[in-house]
């Protein structure tokens, strides 16, 4: 490794290409030292506004993968230098730690998982949460067929998020003065992200099937970062309208009013996707210019058609005691029509925020025997 400082800049390089340079005020704020940094939650203690603007590197050296800086304020910390590189090459954090597939309708294996082996073996469940990260989505076999069976998965992982629809929920067809989503009833779901009208849209849906014998009624996924990267591939202009064009998500009946605006599609700071919606029973296109409207108007109906297309989307078929975690900023999912004179369709669901899953993974990476976290006493 190369070290070189002049004045307010600190110069790295590497043998295998690695080249960054660091500003001096950067770097000392970024310092470990106990006395400006709290050990334990790696917070501020010191405020960081009182660095001087103008601090300059008085010394840097090596020492044994590890890096000694000096500033003319008087202080003097030391920098891993594997923290230095991922600082320089990974400016952003990632939800959850692992690099992305993206995938379409020729996706195999499925990332299937048992529940035995999630309860009983730390890497397993870490195993299947990577898949997540990876995929969008982890399948569970063997979770308990009692009305509440998925809470042991859940236990594994944290708090479930609570709406105003309750904890775990029905998904059956129930009489239509009782339904108060199409959910609960037994037509086709058209592939949908659930509930962008939420703040904050829920991170995660969990689905437990405790009956499924029913003609029809099959699941389907599509990866919707696999679809908007293909939009932005084949069509840049018309994936522009879809990441600016406002779009109201709005859901009302007799308890409650939710809505939320937002685009169809959300970019990272570093242009990479980071949430796709889409929900074509609830979104509500803002009236702005109407120039801009004709573009995204095309740009939706190609967006919809890819969607929709079977070279995209994986299907099948959940048996009792099994379950599926899907993101919900990335997977669209839908479901095949069932006819209840065939049989039954009994399914139960719940939530997860973004927060709760991005713990659990890192925690579980960090040390492979972290437990989930609960309320604090």
């Amino acid at each position: 490794m190369d070290v070189r400082h002049q004045g307010n800049r600190l110069h790295l390089r590497d043998t295998d290409g690695f080249a960054h340079t660091y500003s001096a005020i950067w770097l000392r704020e970024a310092t470990n030292d106990p006395a400006f940094r709290d050990p334990k939650t790696g917070h501020k203690i010191a405020d960081g506004d009182r660095i001087p603007l103008d601090i300059r590197i008085t010394s840097a050296s090596l020492n044994n993968g590890s890096l000694d800086v000096a500033f003319d304020d008087g202080h003097a910390t030391a920098y891993a230098l594997a923290d230095l590189r991922l600082a320089g090459e990974q400016p952003l954090t990632h939800e959850l730690d692992g690099d992305k597939q993206l995938w379409d309708a020729s996706l195999a294996p499925l990332p299937w998982h048992g529940l035995a082996d999630l309860k009983s073996k730390p890497a397993a469940l870490l195993s299947a949460l990577n898949d997540v990260a990876r995929l969008g989505f982890a399948l569970v076999r063997g979770v308990p067929l009692e009305l509440n069976g998925m809470q042991q998965f859940l236990d594994l992982i944290g708090m479930m998020r609570v709406t105003n629809n309750g904890a775990i929920q029905d998904i059956k067809a129930v009489p239509p003065e009782r339904a108060y989503d199409l959910s609960m009833t037994p037509r086709a779901l058209e592939p949908h992200t659930d509930n962008p009208y939420r703040i904050p849209q829920p991170g995660y849906v969990l689905l437990h099937c405790l009956a499924n014998d029913a003609e029809g009624g099959e699941s389907g996924l599509t990866d919707g970062f696999y679809v908007a990267e293909r939009m932005r591939r084949e069509h840049p202009r018309l994936f522009e309208t879809l990441c600016t064009v406002p779009i109201v998500w709005r859901y009302a009946d007799e308890q409650a009013i939710l809505e939320d605006t937002s685009p169809f599609i959300d970019l990272a700071l570093d242009g990479s996707i980071k949430h796709v919606r889409y929900h074509g029973r609830s979104d509500r296109v803002s009236a702005v210019d109407a120039d801009t409207l004709d573009t995204f108007y095309e740009a939706r109906r190609i967006f919809a058609g890819l969607i929709n297309a079977d070279d995209v989307q994986i299907r099948f078929k959940l048996n009792p005691g099994e379950m599926y975690m899907v993101d919900n900023y990335r997977m669209i999912h839908s479901r095949k029509a069932f006819k209840l004179t065939t049989g039954s369709r009994h399914m139960r669901q719940a939530y997860f925020d973004r927060d709760v899953v991005q713990s659990r993974q890192k925690t579980l990476r960090r040390d492979i025997n972290a437990k989930p976290w609960k309320h604090r006493e």
